[in-house]
């Protein structure tokens, strides 16, 4: 909650200091360690989370609130990134049977999903008069876990009753209504919000994102022009703001895009608003404004590893300036291992060609490749109809190396491998040497009669593609141009 917040900060901060001095000088009472754990929550720290907990036990043994926010703890804790508590959550509830409070029904609840979830949620909202605000945002997030966020919305007033603090429930309500595309309630809680803190830029923005997905336009603009105003001053939430618009409301990119003008004049270093604004414009199909703006970027930034990655996926035909520049201007550090195999994986999937054949080309002049570089190189030539230049990889990694040639390795790269082998016989077919087809095809075809039978059937599918290639090849010799000409069965040169 945007400005209520102040007290609970300077009370977490002294209790940070407090952490590197004698544990015998760290005096908070109950409250405090209570309000401590909520907020480091709020702000993701979990060192301060578990601090105050190991203060707690030390100096509140007995406390009820502190045990509470162990359950959470624990309840929070998940298995390897999923929804799923951890067991210990489950341990801890065990070994506290005897505790009833909210908290501890609501984790039992969520540890031990209930057959008959509306039915529980109801038993538990007839337990107890009073909710405080954790409790509250717990249940909530408890009937989300459940799917009973029809229910909720069915028994609002009655929940309200048992809080004290609305905007709690509001806050929490705009959030699940956002996830749930439900714009109507996401918009009926900003407003709720806004009334409770008119000057929040974040709340206007949040019912802006409402009103434009909801297909609202007049009252959006409206909305958007307020939220602009409001956040002026604040770069985040303009960010936001255009982040937005871009999203939902496309009647509103000019304007939208004079505020990320504006935030990259007082942020020139900053790419980020370069790339919305080269989003917003390829969206709007002005691709060479987009790759213009990018270029700048780039040509002012020669090191920035971000901007060229974004560039390199605009595939410009001059992108090997581009990258020969970056690697010159770093030292020769470039892209790591990690990244260069990311970058490549990306250029492929999107069809950046000329990017891709450029980045793997330029590896190659700086030391060896492998099986896999291949293939990256010459799936983007073949797309490019570099026919010559694919037989001239080929003739330049046929030689022997321990005993196997790269082209070995290549052909046997499970489905990119088949791939090339297709593109090299057509590319073969295409400048004339069909005596070299035929023997690459002779070559091969033990390795594809052996697959074609045992492997999974992508691969059985890729094999059968070369072997009807090789029936192609004995039918129309290399010198039918017209017919290599246009031949290409898996229209890798296409797209």
């Amino acid at each position: 909650m945007s400005n209520e917040k102040n007290p609970r900060e300077e009370l977490y901060n002294r209790f940070k200091l407090s952490l590197s001095r004698p544990v015998t000088e760290r005096f908070f009472d109950e409250d405090e360690l209570v309000e401590i754990y909520d907020y480091a929550g709020d702000v993701s720290d979990d060192y301060v989370q578990l601090e105050a907990l190991f203060c707690g036990a030390r100096l509140y043994p007995e406390s009820a609130p502190l045990s509470e926010r162990r359950a959470l703890l624990y309840l929070d804790t998940s298995i390897d990134d999923s929804d799923t508590p951890s067991p210990a959550a489950g341990e801890y509830l065990n070994d506290n049977a005897d505790m009833l409070s909210p908290i501890f029904d609501i984790a039992r609840l969520e540890v031990n999903r209930p057959a008959e979830p509306v039915a529980a949620m109801e038993f538990l909202l007839g337990q107890y008069d009073t909710f405080s605000d954790e409790e509250i945002i717990r249940f909530l997030d408890l009937a989300a876990d459940l799917d009973c966020y029809d229910w909720v919305l069915a028994n609002l007033e009655r929940i309200r009753t048992k809080i004290s603090f609305q905007p709690v429930l509001a806050y929490e309500m705009l959030h699940q209504a956002d996830e749930r595309l439900d714009n109507t309630t996401m918009a009926k809680f900003a407003e709720e919000l806004i009334e409770h803190e008119p000057f929040s830029v974040n709340y206007w923005i949040m019912l802006f994102k409402a009103q434009a997905r909801g297909g609202m336009e007049e009252e959006s603009r409206s909305t958007f022009d307020y939220a602009r105003a409001l956040g002026a001053d604040d770069s985040d939430a303009l960010l936001m703001l255009a982040e937005v618009a871009y999203n939902f409301a496309p009647y509103l990119y000019s304007e939208t895009y004079d505020i990320l003008e504006g935030l990259k004049n007082e942020n020139p270093d900053e790419f980020m608003y370069v790339d919305c604004q080269a989003a917003m414009l390829a969206r709007s199909d002005a691709g060479r404004r987009a790759v213009a703006l990018l270029c700048a970027f780039v040509d002012s930034h020669t090191t920035h590893d971000r901007a060229l990655r974004q560039l390199l996926g605009c595939n410009i035909p001059d992108a090997a300036t581009y990258i020969e520049r970056f690697y010159r201007d770093t030292d020769g550090v470039g892209f790591d291992d990690d990244s260069y195999m990311e970058i490549t994986s990306s250029l492929s999937m999107s069809g950046a060609w000329h990017s891709l054949a450029a980045l793997v080309a330029f590896k190659a002049a700086q030391g060896p490749v492998d099986a896999v570089d291949i293939c990256s190189w010459v799936e983007a030539l073949f797309a490019l109809g570099r026919y010559t230049d694919i037989v001239e990889i080929f003739d330049r990694y046929s030689r022997e190396e321990g005993g196997e040639s790269y082209i070995d390795v290549v052909y046997k790269t499970p489905l990119k491998g088949m791939a090339v082998s297709f593109a090299y016989i057509t590319s073969l077919m295409k400048t004339g040497r069909q005596v070299d087809a035929e023997a690459y095809i002779a070559k091969v075809t033990p390795f594809l009669e052996t697959v074609i039978n045992d492997a999974l059937m992508p691969v059985r599918m890729a094999a059968r593609c070369i072997l009807t290639l090789a029936d192609k090849v004995r039918r129309h010799p290399a010198s039918d141009k017209l017919y290599w000409e246009y031949f290409d069965m898996l229209n890798y040169s296409k797209f």
